[in-house]
């Protein structure tokens, strides 16, 4: 049995959705992207755009959580607080399932 790490359909939202905001990456991370998840794993993504204003990381998440899916989605944005053990897990695991092209104005 094939164990995919998240539906095309759910990545395809995503991107939809980070291209209307200053989103620089998202990169999914945790059981899924170590492929090691189970038929009730949640999806763990995090989210860089650090040029993002509060109103719009707020707006960002809220669109991505009401994406349809059968799993839960937990989201974490990146900043310089984060905790380190958790960039150390992105960093060994994730997968970048949407990064900007271009300018990162």
């Amino acid at each position: 049995m094939k164990i995919e790490i998240m539906n095309d359909k759910v990545i395809k939202s995503i991107k939809n959705i980070a291209t209307k905001y200053k989103v620089e990456q998202i990169i999914l991370y945790g059981s899924r992207s170590r492929k090691d998840n189970t038929d009730t794993s949640d999806y763990d993504i995090a989210i860089i755009a650090p040029s993002a204003i509060d109103k719009d990381k707020t707006m960002l998440y809220h669109e991505i959580i009401e994406i349809e899916t059968l799993k839960k989605i937990d989201i974490v944005f990146i900043n310089e607080e984060t905790d380190s053990d958790l960039l150390e897990n992105i960093n060994k695991d994730g997968v970048i399932i949407y990064e900007q092209i271009g300018d990162k104005d």
